[in-house]
Formats: structure tokens, C-alpha cells, sequence
């Protein structure tokens, strides 16, 4: 991360916030956070639930720790794969295809 120029947080989104891998990469950076600056962030969210708003609470997660702890921290965008609960559900849709265009412009 202390080398990185954009940094892709992704998470599947349980009982409406992060899952517990993603929560504790971040509670990790705890040694080294005063070093991860000037950095791009994209965030990626999928969930069952078919309301982006509902996914709201994790993007909140997110930047609290991009905009509250890191310096220079410029978020480039959000994706919301909602719908998805099975294997291979986001495949085909419009997540899918802006997660793509995402990845071309970093």
C-alpha cells in the first residue's frame, strides 16, 4: 500500500457493512497509516440486496478510514454490485462492465 498509486478496497457486504477480511486489512495499516498518502482510491461493494443505498454504510466505513485517517486520500469511484447472491451472479451486468472501465482509466 505504501508504494501503491491507487488502492482497490473491495468488499462483499454483510448485514449491511464490510466483511471481517477487508475490516482487519484496514485495522492492520494501524502501524503505517501516517505513510499511506497521496493515494487514489477506487471502492468496490457487492451484496444480495438490490438497493445501492443500503450499501451506503460500507462506503461510510471506507472513507472514514480514507478521508478521517490518511492524508491526500482522493476517492476515483464506487461501484455497487448489488443483486448478487449466488456464485457468477455479477457476471454480465453493469457493475461488471464499470469495474472494467475503472481498471482502464487507473
Amino acid at each position: 500500500m505504501l508504494v501503491a498509486d491507487v488502492i482497490v478496497m473491495a468488499t462483499p457486504v454483510y448485514f449491511y457493512t464490510m466483511d471481517a477480511q477487508m475490516k482487519t486489512l484496514i485495522d492492520r495499516t494501524t502501524p503505517k497509516y501516517t505513510e499511506i498518502s497521496n493515494k487514489d482510491f477506487c471502492f468496490l461493494v457487492t451484496a444480495a440486496d438490490t438497493e445501492q443505498e443500503n450499501l451506503e454504510r460500507t462506503i461510510d466505513g471506507f472513507r472514514g478510514f480514507t478521508d478521517g485517517c490518511l492524508e491526500g486520500a482522493v476517492e476515483r469511484g464506487v461501484i455497487y454490485g448489488v443483486g448478487a447472491w449466488h456464485k457468477g451472479e455479477i457476471n454480465g451486468t453493469k457493475a461488471m462492465q464499470q469495474a472494467y472501465e475503472m481498471g482502464k482509466s487507473v
